[in-house]
């Protein structure tokens, strides 16, 4: 059973607004969150002067707004919808509130285009990325990417000024998760930015139950709990699966640990891969308990260039003895990069040693199934090399095999790296990976 804490909050009383929002803004991706129960019985009416305040507020401006059943001004939305699998985070902000944000009408011709709405959604998102603060299992997470803008089919010459303090943006953060979270707590950090008299009316959704909830400077957070405590053991078990995924699909990390692989020597592989693993390990803890943390892009793209140097570092040198060092010291960089997965997914608010260890573990087992496939292959082109060595060979024959073997993948794994790169660091999309 779920339980709203915080008895001391008000449900929201606005259904008839919301309901009028939401029959007149239907369109794709601009439909905001405006209903009210879809399902359950209602939570008790808790009433407090802060919250009285708002109500009186929102009243007024359907008063005194001629439009006001289909939007009230200052007011935004927010529907948090809670699954075993994923939560989805969906904000909802009329055109007039987020030019308060970023300019949005750049050529000033009184119409909002489409064109200029995707210019200026990256710095929406980020705008709610810093104002807006998401915690999961009462532990502090990141919004995961955000769904792409969807344009309205209804407005294919673009929005008149007229409408902007009538249609609606949506912007929505899909956290995947492993299983149900225990609770989720919201918390609005933008009143400053967009006015002190700003509402955000909110609701949660959890196993078929919607309960409102009014967001105001005065009350600007609230947690909502579902109730969901599953075993340690299948936490376990999750985490240590997600580990393994994450290497899996983690196509940056299987690049960087393919340029590492082309040494000759067992014991120097056995070097470079400790010191990795204990780098990471070492800045994956840091990050996760939050005693250091860095900002997402700038990880990112640290990453990219690690990938970029070893490979390039594969084409002017065969000497290998320095490089344990060098992947310390890039192992903690990719540290804070699984990290970033498990802020986005959640940690749990007990158990969280054991399930750090557990997806670490899941890490290394994918990193081992790797580099056990990958070496082999690349130990025996080089020790053909060596056999070779007193042979003099042919003219035609020219640079040895594995020269040539190791020199093709390092270029490819650094334009890989240099691809990654540019998109990190100014954000847009070349590969699907």
């Amino acid at each position: 059973m779920s339980v709203l804490r915080e008895e001391g909050r008000t449900r929201c009383p606005y259904r008839a607004a919301y309901a009028a929002v939401q029959s007149s803004e239907s369109h794709d991706g601009f439909s905001a969150y405006c209903g009210g129960r879809r399902g359950g019985d209602t939570a008790p009416y808790h009433s407090n002067r802060i919250s009285l305040f708002a109500i009186a507020l929102i009243c007024l401006q359907i008063l005194v707004s001629p439009d006001a059943f289909a939007h009230a001004p200052d007011t935004s939305y927010c529907r948090i919808a809670i699954t075993s699998h994923e939560v989805e985070s969906k904000f909802s902000f009329d055109i007039a509130t987020l030019q308060r944000i970023a300019p949005l009408d750049s050529d000033g011709d009184g119409i909002l285009s489409r064109g200029e709405l995707e210019t200026a959604y990256p710095k929406l998102v980020n705008f709610l990325r810093e104002h807006v603060y998401l915690d999961l299992n009462q532990r502090e997470a990141e919004f995961a990417d955000a769904d792409p803008l969807a344009w309205p089919t209804d407005a294919p010459n673009g929005i008149p000024k007229s409408e902007f303090g009538q249609r609606l943006i949506n912007v929505t953060f899909r956290n995947p998760m492993l299983s149900a979270p225990e609770d989720v707590t919201i918390t609005f950090d933008f009143f400053e930015q967009l006015g002190e008299a700003h509402t955000v009316l909110g609701a949660f959704v959890w196993n078929g139950r919607e309960d409102e909830v009014i967001f105001t400077r005065f009350e600007p957070d609230y947690l909502y709990d579902t109730g969901c405590v599953g075993p340690i053991s299948d936490q376990l078990k999750q985490y240590f699966k997600l580990g393994v995924k994450h290497i899996f699909l983690g196509y940056d990390h299987i690049a960087f640990l393919m340029a590492l692989l082309f040494v000759k020597r067992f014991a120097d592989l056995l070097k470079i891969i400790t010191s990795f693993t204990v780098a990471h390990t070492i800045t994956l803890a840091l990050a996760v308990l939050q005693i250091v943390k860095l900002p997402p892009q700038l990880v990112e793209v640290g990453i990219a260039i690690t990938i970029m140097y070893v490979a390039a570092e594969n084409l002017w040198t065969s000497q290998v003895a320095h490089r344990w060092m060098l992947t310390f010291g890039f192992g903690l960089v990719h540290g804070f990069g699984f990290a970033s997965v498990l802020r986005e997914l959640g940690l749990p608010s007990e158990g969280l040693a054991r399930s750090l260890l557990s997806f670490n573990l899941g890490v290394e087992a994918g990193q081992i199934v790797i580099v056990g496939l990958l070496w082999p292959v690349l130990w025996w082109f080089t020790r053909h090399e060596s056999s070779t060595k007193g042979v003099s060979p042919a003219p035609e024959a020219g640079r040895p095999r594995s020269s040539w073997v190791r020199v093709s993948a390092s270029v490819i794994i650094f334009l890989f790296g240099a691809v990654w790169f540019c998109e990190r660091t100014f954000s847009f999309k070349l590969l699907p990976i």
